[in-house]
């Protein structure tokens, strides 16, 4: 843009220096042409012109002040959320510490895993988040319940092979990935997974949601939830209450993924999902959701704007229409 308005500019001032001179008949003998003075002040002018309106763009998230990036929250409609900071192309929802000072997302631009931190004077800008070079396509960020390690998923460079990985990030902005010990790993997985309050971890394999114990220090055995919740569809993206008695997933038919949710009957099991109507769920793809951590606001992924972007809405929408 910085090079288009100088080159025009310049073209134009040219022309008319021709037409002043042509206009004239004569060039004043000793007189140096105006042109070439006029010519370095435009550049100069320009070109300070764009260092101020880049810096301004560069800042512009430390003049946003408050949570969730300074965003009037939603209300019963499901709204775009933070439009023009937060990618409208994104592979995963925004994830947000406990204390809502940081927020993780991954676009669809295979930049990785970027974080947003709250500072006294703002927000600061999006940066990635620095991950061993051990691995690869670093994806799908969730929090533990503490907020301190984060879990995503990535590419082992020795197989090949997505697992999920964590990284100590209360004190760090770099992040050495390792292998949460036991057998979470042993089922091929991909895309969103969820933790509760004791650390279970819920997942989606081969079109069906899995829940894995955290028992003494160590993952369990994943095991297959019931026949409820997996059925001859396809489920995926999983979000799990923290106290493992609301789970909110996607399940797609022949057509598209729209969000379900199912509670813990008195027994202990789960109940029957009921699909969550308008205007969570519309004629477009829905999936990813996720309820931040002060349980206010339901984001989730959705195709309804051409792309797969995050939305937001109040979390009090979910038992709208259900009985609940």
């Amino acid at each position: 843009m910085q090079s288009i308005c100088i080159t025009l500019l310049i073209c134009f001032a040219e022309q008319q220096n021709r037409l002043m001179e042509q206009f004239r008949g004569i060039k004043y003998a000793g007189i140096k042409p105006w042109w070439p003075y006029f010519r370095q002040a435009l550049v100069l002018f320009l070109s300070s012109f764009s260092i101020i309106l880049l810096t301004s763009q560069v800042t512009g998230l430390e003049r946003i002040s408050g949570a969730y990036l300074g965003q009037t929250p939603p209300g019963n409609s499901p709204e775009l959320f933070a439009e023009g900071i937060i990618p409208a192309d994104l592979h995963s929802v925004p994830v947000f510490s406990p204390d809502g000072k940081r927020i993780y997302y991954k676009a669809m631009d295979n930049k990785g895993i970027m974080v947003v931190r709250e500072k006294k004077n703002g927000w600061s800008n999006p940066m990635p988040l620095f991950v061993s070079d051990e691995v690869e396509n670093s994806d799908d960020p969730c929090l533990d319940p503490s907020g301190d390690k984060l879990y995503f998923t990535s590419y082992s460079k020795e197989d090949n092979r997505e697992y999920i990985y964590y990284c100590d990030q209360k004190n760090s902005t770099k992040c050495n990935p390792e292998k949460p010990g036991g057998s979470l790993n042993s089922l091929d997985l991909h895309w969103q997974f969820t933790i509760a309050g004791n650390r279970n971890i819920y997942f989606s394999s081969n079109g069906n949601l899995f829940c894995s114990v955290f028992r003494d220090g160590a993952y369990e055995e994943p095991y297959k939830l019931d026949t409820l919740i997996n059925t001859e569809h396809s489920e995926c993206t999983p979000y799990i209450s923290p106290d493992e008695n609301m789970l909110i997933f996607s399940r797609s038919n022949s057509v598209k993924p729209d969000l379900f949710v199912s509670y813990k009957g008195d027994d202990g099991n789960w109940q029957e999902p009921k699909v969550l109507g308008p205007p969570v769920n519309s004629e477009h793809h829905e999936m990813c959701p996720r309820i931040t951590p002060d349980g206010k606001y339901l984001f989730f992924i959705s195709s309804r704007g051409g792309l797969f972007s995050a939305y937001w809405v109040d979390a009090g929408v979910i038992g709208m229409g259900l009985g609940i």
